[in-house]
Protein backbone atom coordinates (compact mmCIF):
# COMPACT_ATOMS: atom_id res chain seq x y z
CA UNK A 1 0.00 0.00 0.00
CA UNK A 2 3.05 2.08 0.55
CA UNK A 3 2.48 2.92 -3.91
CA UNK A 4 -0.68 5.05 -2.92
CA UNK A 5 0.09 6.47 0.22
CA UNK A 6 0.30 9.93 -2.13
CA UNK A 7 -3.80 9.04 -1.73
CA UNK A 8 -3.70 9.63 1.76
CA UNK A 9 -5.58 12.89 3.26
CA UNK A 10 -4.51 13.21 7.27
CA UNK A 11 -7.58 15.24 7.92
CA UNK A 12 -6.43 15.92 11.36
CA UNK A 13 -4.42 18.66 10.04
CA UNK A 14 -6.54 20.12 7.86
CA UNK A 15 -9.20 23.18 9.18
CA UNK A 16 -13.22 22.67 8.94
CA UNK A 17 -14.22 24.23 5.88
CA UNK A 18 -13.59 23.35 2.41
CA UNK A 19 -10.75 22.01 0.62
CA UNK A 20 -9.75 20.53 -2.95
CA UNK A 21 -7.07 18.51 -4.24
CA UNK A 22 -6.18 17.42 -7.56
CA UNK A 23 -4.99 14.24 -8.55
CA UNK A 24 -3.78 12.74 -11.63
CA UNK A 25 -4.06 9.14 -12.27
CA UNK A 26 -1.42 6.81 -14.22
CA UNK A 27 -0.62 3.39 -15.54
CA UNK A 28 1.18 3.02 -12.02
CA UNK A 29 -1.70 3.88 -9.93
CA UNK A 30 -3.78 1.26 -11.65
CA UNK A 31 -1.22 -1.06 -10.96
CA UNK A 32 -0.65 -0.87 -7.38
CA UNK A 33 -4.26 -2.52 -8.08
CA UNK A 34 -3.12 -5.45 -10.34
CA UNK A 35 -5.04 -4.16 -12.61
CA UNK A 36 -4.72 -4.43 -16.80
CA UNK A 37 -6.57 -1.09 -16.93
CA UNK A 38 -3.86 1.46 -18.54
CA UNK A 39 -4.43 5.65 -19.52
CA UNK A 40 -3.67 8.34 -21.07
CA UNK A 41 -4.48 10.66 -17.89
CA UNK A 42 -6.94 10.64 -15.73
CA UNK A 43 -7.76 13.49 -13.92
CA UNK A 44 -9.57 14.01 -10.33
CA UNK A 45 -10.70 16.91 -8.16
CA UNK A 46 -11.84 16.02 -4.80
CA UNK A 47 -13.66 18.72 -3.10
CA UNK A 48 -13.27 18.04 0.24
CA UNK A 49 -15.71 19.16 2.77
CA UNK A 50 -14.53 19.17 6.86
CA UNK A 51 -17.60 19.81 9.55
CA UNK A 52 -17.05 18.55 13.30
CA UNK A 53 -17.35 14.78 12.74
CA UNK A 54 -17.93 14.29 9.66
CA UNK A 55 -16.22 15.11 6.38
CA UNK A 56 -17.83 15.11 2.73
CA UNK A 57 -15.51 13.91 -0.45
CA UNK A 58 -16.78 14.79 -3.43
CA UNK A 59 -15.23 13.40 -6.70
CA UNK A 60 -14.85 14.60 -9.83
CA UNK A 61 -13.57 12.22 -12.60
CA UNK A 62 -12.31 13.17 -16.14
CA UNK A 63 -10.14 11.18 -18.84
CA UNK A 64 -9.62 8.64 -21.04
CA UNK A 65 -8.91 5.15 -20.70
CA UNK A 66 -7.26 2.61 -23.05
CA UNK A 67 -9.49 -0.69 -23.89
CA UNK A 68 -9.45 -3.55 -26.29
CA UNK A 69 -12.79 -3.38 -29.00
CA UNK A 70 -14.85 -6.19 -28.29
CA UNK A 71 -15.40 -6.55 -32.16
CA UNK A 72 -12.01 -6.47 -32.99
CA UNK A 73 -9.63 -5.92 -30.24
CA UNK A 74 -8.04 -2.94 -31.59
CA UNK A 75 -7.12 -0.61 -28.82
CA UNK A 76 -8.90 2.41 -28.37
CA UNK A 77 -9.31 5.93 -26.06
CA UNK A 78 -12.84 5.66 -24.08
CA UNK A 79 -13.66 8.48 -22.32
CA UNK A 80 -14.42 8.64 -18.83
CA UNK A 81 -16.56 11.52 -16.30
CA UNK A 82 -18.01 10.38 -12.99
CA UNK A 83 -19.66 12.47 -10.40
CA UNK A 84 -19.56 10.86 -6.56
CA UNK A 85 -19.96 11.81 -3.62
CA UNK A 86 -18.92 10.00 -0.40
CA UNK A 87 -19.22 10.30 3.48
CA UNK A 88 -17.26 9.92 6.20
CA UNK A 89 -18.41 9.89 9.89
CA UNK A 90 -15.94 9.61 12.89
CA UNK A 91 -17.20 7.74 15.47
CA UNK A 92 -16.24 6.12 19.04
CA UNK A 93 -18.22 2.79 17.45
CA UNK A 94 -17.79 2.22 13.66
CA UNK A 95 -19.87 0.57 12.02
CA UNK A 96 -19.78 -1.60 9.02
CA UNK A 97 -19.34 0.92 6.15
CA UNK A 98 -21.76 1.61 3.04
CA UNK A 99 -20.59 2.44 -0.52
CA UNK A 100 -21.60 5.69 -0.30
CA UNK A 101 -20.95 6.41 3.84
CA UNK A 102 -17.57 4.90 5.81
CA UNK A 103 -17.28 5.02 9.30
CA UNK A 104 -14.07 5.76 10.75
CA UNK A 105 -12.43 5.19 14.54
CA UNK A 106 -11.83 8.85 16.29
CA UNK A 107 -8.56 7.47 16.48
CA UNK A 108 -8.04 7.50 12.84
CA UNK A 109 -6.32 10.35 11.80
CA UNK A 110 -5.84 10.59 7.86
CA UNK A 111 -7.80 8.52 5.20
CA UNK A 112 -6.63 6.23 1.55
CA UNK A 113 -8.95 7.89 -1.21
CA UNK A 114 -6.94 5.48 -3.56
CA UNK A 115 -9.80 2.25 -3.33
CA UNK A 116 -12.24 4.51 -3.91
CA UNK A 117 -10.91 6.70 -7.11
CA UNK A 118 -10.49 3.46 -8.74
CA UNK A 119 -13.72 1.89 -8.22
CA UNK A 120 -15.10 5.50 -9.58
CA UNK A 121 -13.06 5.48 -12.50
CA UNK A 122 -13.93 1.39 -13.24
CA UNK A 123 -17.74 1.91 -12.58
CA UNK A 124 -17.60 5.06 -15.20
CA UNK A 125 -16.21 2.57 -18.37
CA UNK A 126 -19.05 1.43 -20.61
CA UNK A 127 -19.12 -2.45 -20.97
CA UNK A 128 -19.10 -2.45 -24.52
CA UNK A 129 -16.71 -0.94 -25.88
CA UNK A 130 -16.34 -0.61 -30.04
CA UNK A 131 -14.35 1.37 -32.02
CA UNK A 132 -17.42 2.85 -33.38
CA UNK A 133 -18.17 4.40 -30.01
CA UNK A 134 -14.67 6.24 -30.83
CA UNK A 135 -15.46 7.59 -34.73
CA UNK A 136 -13.75 4.32 -35.58
CA UNK A 137 -13.78 1.82 -38.08
CA UNK A 138 -13.28 -1.83 -36.71
CA UNK A 139 -10.33 -3.83 -38.54
CA UNK A 140 -11.68 -5.11 -41.48
CA UNK A 141 -9.55 -8.19 -41.67
CA UNK A 142 -10.50 -9.10 -37.73
CA UNK A 143 -14.16 -8.64 -38.05
CA UNK A 144 -13.99 -10.73 -41.81
CA UNK A 145 -12.54 -13.28 -40.18
CA UNK A 146 -15.41 -13.45 -37.63
CA UNK A 147 -18.52 -13.36 -39.98
CA UNK A 148 -16.51 -16.25 -42.31
CA UNK A 149 -16.27 -18.44 -39.20
CA UNK A 150 -19.70 -17.95 -37.35
CA UNK A 151 -22.54 -19.09 -39.06
CA UNK A 152 -25.12 -16.21 -40.05
CA UNK A 153 -28.06 -17.23 -40.57
CA UNK A 154 -29.28 -14.55 -43.37
CA UNK A 155 -33.28 -13.38 -44.45
CA UNK A 156 -33.00 -16.02 -47.56
CA UNK A 157 -32.37 -19.00 -45.51
CA UNK A 158 -35.25 -21.16 -43.96
CA UNK A 159 -34.86 -21.79 -40.43
CA UNK A 160 -36.89 -24.88 -38.61
CA UNK A 161 -39.15 -23.98 -36.48
CA UNK A 162 -38.70 -25.85 -32.92
CA UNK A 163 -42.18 -27.85 -32.50
CA UNK A 164 -42.99 -27.79 -28.16
CA UNK A 165 -44.52 -30.64 -28.77
CA UNK A 166 -41.28 -32.76 -29.85
CA UNK A 167 -39.92 -31.91 -25.61
CA UNK A 168 -42.38 -33.92 -24.44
Amino acid sequence: MDALREYDIEFIKLKEGEHRFEYHLNDHFFKAFNSSLSTQDIRVDLLFTKSGSMFTLDFSIDGMVDVDCDRCLTRIGIPVKNKQKVIVKVSEHPRESDDDLIYISSHDYKINIAQHMFDFVNISIPIKNTCSDVGLVCDPAVTGKITSMIDVATEDEDIPERDSDEEE
